[in-house]
């Protein structure tokens, strides 16, 4: 009797948890709609896709996800967290979805689901302004470089180190590109996306930047895409947050906040 009962809650605990992050569950949108507001994870050290300006979390992501939660009739709450953790926190049910210029992979797509890609990007290198020893991906074999934690700029270091394009290099993880580049000088180099390479150049005189490319000519990596990412099987926050963002890709909007965003980054030398 005894184990009739255990196994009959152990078979409701588990209807319980695929019915909070199961495949298709039917309940997403209403359990949104009953809490009164979509909460997301970022990492508000991205520029411009997520920053901090006048004490607020802004850029192209939260715009993004504004739009979403006003489609659902709900409001946005952000919460910001390490990048490194947002995969898992989407993944856990911590929150709703996470948007962050989060590159989509086949490694992160068996972990959660990604909305249609709202924007691209590739690599770029940051040295300092006087550095005349590093232009291409070789030349950082046995230097120090710096990337932000858990992203695909730290993923692909990774990967030419062990493959021997970057040799004998260091690779050293900080919590944000900026903090990152503030610190050359210790280290030789910040590998990160396009648009927060230019930013951290806009606001720091002191260096420059250029794609990260061989010594053919030819890029290291493939051009990257950004979703946004909700726990695998929230098929219905998944459809609304695809009709939000193919509205806003349509109509211009995102190139437009990538725009604006910028320049407040620089503003404020985010």
């Amino acid at each position: 009797m005894k184990k009739v009962l255990a196994l009959t809650l152990a078979a409701l605990m588990l209807i319980s948890t695929l019915t909070m992050f199961g495949c298709g569950k039917a309940t997403g949108l209403d359990a949104i709609k009953k809490a009164g507001k979509l909460t997301i994870y970022t990492e508000a050290g991205f520029a411009p896709y997520e920053f901090v300006y006048n004490n607020e979390i802004v850029g192209v992501d939260i715009e993004i996800m504004k739009a979403v939660a006003d489609k659902i009739g709900v409001k946005l709450e952000v919460q910001d967290t390490n990048f490194d953790a947002i995969i898992g926190g989407v993944q856990t049910g911590k929150v709703n979805a996470g948007a962050a210029g989060i590159t989509i992979t086949d490694e992160r797509k068996e972990s959660v689901d990604f909305s249609v890609p709202y924007t691209q990007t590739e690599q770029y290198v940051i040295v300092s302004a006087d550095n005349t020893t590093i232009t291409y991906a070789e030349d950082l074999a046995g230097k120090e470089i710096g990337v932000q934690n858990g992203t695909t700029s730290d993923l692909l270091v990774e990967e030419l180190i062990a493959n021997g394009k970057m040799a004998g290099a260091k690779l050293t993880p900080y919590n944000t590109p900026a903090l990152a580049a503030s610190s050359i000088g210790k280290i030789d180099a910040v590998v990160t996306d396009k648009l927060t390479a230019e930013i951290i150049f806009n606001n720091n005189s002191g260096l420059k930047v250029f794609p990260l490319i061989n010594k053919d000519g030819t890029p290291v990596a493939e051009i990257e895409k950004y979703g946004i990412c909700v726990a695998k099987g929230n098929e219905e926050l998944l459809a609304v947050i695809n009709e939000v963002v193919q509205e806003l890709v349509d109509s211009g909007k995102i190139s437009q906040w990538e725009q604006e965003y910028s320049a407040k980054a620089t503003e404020v030398g985010a």
